[in-house]
């Protein structure tokens, strides 16, 4: 994400936590996903880095696009509805 077309603008903490934390799950599932698939197969350093930036790549543009679909419920101003009994 090296242009700045690519950066995703928050405008608060619990969001940008998501976007910093989020990648992870989905790399670390397709990483296990390229290990079963290379099980008991030798593979060089060269081989290892390009299939983690690969997949790294991958993870973010998944989280990005997750994140694209949440939409906000509108804006109480900051207000919480507490049940009254």
């Amino acid at each position: 994400m090296k242009d700045k077309t690519d950066k995703i603008i928050v405008n608060d903490q619990w969001a940008e936590k998501f976007l910093r934390e989020s990648v992870w799950m989905p790399f670390g599932s397709m990483c296990n996903l390229v290990g079963q698939a290379y099980q008991g197969q030798s593979m060089t350093e060269t081989v290892l880095q390009n299939l983690a930036e690969t997949i790294f790549t991958l993870s973010m543009d998944f989280t990005k696009r997750a994140y694209e679909r949440v939409e906000k419920a509108g804006d109480n101003s900051g207000e919480v509805d507490i049940p009254v009994k």
